[in-house]
């Protein structure tokens, strides 16, 4: 069921951070405190005896809820829009077809439960319950999960947070999501790192955790360079990895190992096979074997000449490395 404008809601406080609420979320997105939205003005006179919402004496059933509240006030009928609730759509089942309000998860007269269409009224959606979601959203205001979807991969996160600190990778505030969809960093919003929820959600496809850990640092690898895109028009980044405005090389069908630690013979002038497609890929691969190998230079270098690879992909790892000393030494100065 399509969505109604949210401007028809008047706009409440959470009680313990201060939050500013949107009428009958379920949760607050900053603290995750349970709400409850109470007959608090005397609309209805009626509220639900097992969650506390408002409903009216016309309901069979809580549509918060889902609870059975039937008496001999409820409506023989389904009614379109009863005194203090507004019509968004009709229930979805045929049998029934009664009016129903944002966000009411079950139907006030049959007892169902009813989704509505989150696209173009939120960023994202939930990786728990599938409901609308904003990309700084702590909780989903809906179920009350993780909104990024963090805790569906808290070990692989730990993981690659610990290799950035080893590593000295100076923090640049980037945030984690869980989202349906290609993993991947929009340019416009450096700081978010999008992951498939594919991999996640779907056991029959999950992933094992260290090919999670690559995946990871290497959309950080793209997040970084975003986020630093002077270095990417810089001459010593153009030199070691070329011009980011050339066109990708053909999309094909293969699986990018992100599980592999070890550098691939071929092509000589890249870590991997992957990296050859756009120099942003090379970036974001190099990025990777530096992180994940703790940017010991002198063990790298070493596997790029067992493995014959060119001088360039010395260059890329040394172009890195300098980098990454320089701004720290930037972060060092401002402080």
């Amino acid at each position: 069921m399509k969505l109604p404008k949210f401007e028809t809601y008047a706009a409440s406080y959470c009680t313990r951070c201060a939050r500013e609420l949107r009428r009958y979320w379920y949760f607050c997105p900053d603290c995750g405190k349970k709400q409850t939205w109470g007959d608090t003005n005397g609309v209805t006179g009626c509220e639900c005896y097992y969650c506390g919402w408002i409903v009216s004496d016309s309901f069979s059933y809580c549509p918060w809820c889902g609870k059975d509240i039937s008496d001999e006030a409820s409506s023989d009928v389904p009614l379109k829009k009863p005194r203090g609730f507004l019509f968004h759509a009709r229930c979805s089942y045929g049998s029934c077809r009664g009016g129903m309000q944002f966000p009411m998860h079950h139907c006030p007269w049959c007892g169902r439960v009813n989704y509505w269409d989150y696209e173009g009224e939120f960023e994202g959606t939930c990786p728990h319950c599938e409901g609308g979601v904003d990309d700084m959203m702590d909780y989903c205001p809906w179920c009350g999960g993780d909104a990024t979807g963090q805790d569906l991969m808290q070990p692989a996160i730990k993981r690659v947070r610990g290799l950035l600190r080893r590593v000295r990778v100076p923090d640049w505030g980037f945030r984690i999501l869980v989202r349906p969809g290609v993993s991947g960093v929009d340019p416009r919003y450096p700081k978010i790192v999008e992951i498939d929820g594919y991999y996640l959600v779907d056991r029959r496809h999950q992933i094992a955790w260290p090919a999670m850990v690559g995946l990871l640092t290497h959309e950080l690898g793209h997040s970084f360079l975003y986020h630093h895109w002077r270095f990417a028009r810089s001459r010593r980044f153009r030199r070691a990895f070329g011009d980011v405005d050339k066109a990708y090389r053909g999309v094909d069908e293969s699986w990018v190992s992100f599980r592999k630690r070890t550098l691939s013979k071929t092509p000589v002038n890249h870590v991997t096979a992957y990296a050859s497609k756009h120099p942003l890929e090379d970036f974001a691969e190099t990025f990777r074997f530096y992180v994940i190998r703790r940017g010991r230079l002198k063990d790298l270098l070493a596997e790029i000449g067992r493995h014959g690879k060119g001088v360039i992909v010395y260059e890329k790892f040394l172009t890195l490395h300098a980098y990454l000393q320089e701004v720290r030494r930037r972060q060092r100065e401002k402080q």
